[in-house]
């Protein structure tokens, strides 16, 4: 009876054993399945996260080669741009073996003069390769009492005209130089336009 009790007490102990082991196994395979869970929700949240960082850090970097692709094309206009511009300064400077030489000096003296607006202006004449001989209509634009003078050199480097009134209290300065400067902005947009159809 003794071993019927004791068999007893053994097969009760391991079915409770069996089914503590069985309760702890589910649970065991529960928290795993949770834990899966949560490190599944954390990487799709941190892989999530990184793809967004990583599409910003695409977007950026094609930004900047955006960016420099942009400033590449605009140096290389820039480039083509003082490339007329220094083509244009060369025919100025050349104008005088031009035959419109003679009217484009008198007009020059005509808007020169009438800026300065003095009875008696003095008028600097300076272009490469001109002489008296080839300025001699200039004179024709001038009022009475005016000084007229030949200078040696290019006004401005590139030749042109500069009247003052008799006293060098207001002076216009009509050379080529400053031409292209007071016509900078509109001059640039326009060989722009004209060489990209901007």
């Amino acid at each position: 009876m003794l071993d019927k009790l004791h068999n007893r007490i053994l097969s009760d102990a391991k079915l409770k054993a069996d089914e503590t082991i069985r309760e702890a196994q589910a649970k065991a395979d529960q928290t795993i399945a949770e834990a899966r869970q949560r490190a599944q929700r954390e990487a799709d949240e941190l892989l999530a996260k990184a793809k967004l960082e990583a599409e910003a850090v695409r977007r950026n970097i094609l930004s900047s080669k955006v960016r420099a692709n942009r400033l590449r094309i605009l140096d290389e206009k820039n480039r083509i741009v003082q490339e007329v511009l220094g083509a244009v300064e060369e025919k100025l400077s050349n104008i005088a073996k031009s035959s419109r030489f003679g009217e484009t000096a008198q007009r020059f003296v005509a808007e020169a003069v009438k800026a300065v607006d003095s009875d008696q202006p003095v008028v600097r004449l300076g272009f490469k390769g001109s002489s008296k001989q080839n300025l001699d209509n200039v004179s024709k634009v001038l009022p009475k009492g005016s000084k007229l003078v030949f200078e040696e050199d290019p006004v401005d480097g590139l030749g042109g005209v500069v009247a003052s009134d008799a006293e060098g209290r207001v002076t216009f300065n009509n050379s080529f130089r400053s031409r292209l400067e007071r016509l900078d902005s509109q001059l640039l947009r326009l060989i722009a336009s004209t060489i990209f159809g901007e």
